[in-house]
């Protein structure tokens, strides 16, 4: 995505992540040290401090695989951070980040069908290489959130809930 003349990034998801995960640290009443504590795997793997500050700031373009972490640390679903808390249909907090790929390359595919497109032509519509938009078709690789917002906006959907659409059979 495209940043404005200050260096933002107009991407909602990212609004939407740095809204849960204030809401939570206020919640638990930590610092955002501590906050990032949670983030850790007892062998200390896991997300660093700059790594959630910057998506704090919304200056980080996380990844799913990035967003599962967070959301299991917080025992929140990675639906419940990219929707900003709104209101979803309870399936929907059972997705893990292999199953929101799933439903991405669903959605491309059955996008790309309904437009009568071929692949290169809905890898550019989306604003994607081939490479990548083969990948993101065979719900592999990491997807980042500024790609599903972008995604969503090539295809004229609401980024904070086109994956969750009961019009999409749950994976």
């Amino acid at each position: 995505m495209k940043r404005d003349d200050a260096g933002a990034v107009d991407n909602p998801l990212r609004v939407n992540i740095a809204t849960v995960l204030e809401r939570e640290r206020a919640k638990r009443g930590l610092s955002h040290m501590y906050m990032a504590e949670l983030f850790r795997t007892p062998e200390g793997e896991g997300l660093a401090y700059r790594t959630y500050i910057q998506t704090v700031r919304q200056k980080n373009n996380v990844t799913l695989t990035t967003l599962q972490i967070m959301a299991n640390g917080l025992q929140v679903s990675v639906a419940e951070l990219l929707s900003g808390g709104k209101k979803l249909p309870e399936w929907v907090h059972q997705l893990d980040e292999t199953a929101i790929r799933k439903r991405l390359a669903h959605i491309i595919d059955m996008e790309r069908q309904r437009r009568n497109m071929l692949r290169y032509e809905m890898a550019k519509l989306i604003g994607v290489a081939e490479a990548t938009f083969t990948k993101l078709e065979r719900a592999s690789g990491n997807i980042s959130v500024d790609t599903i917002a972008a995604i969503a906006k090539a295809l004229k959907l609401d980024p904070r809930t086109f994956l969750f659409w009961d019009k999409v059979p749950p994976t």
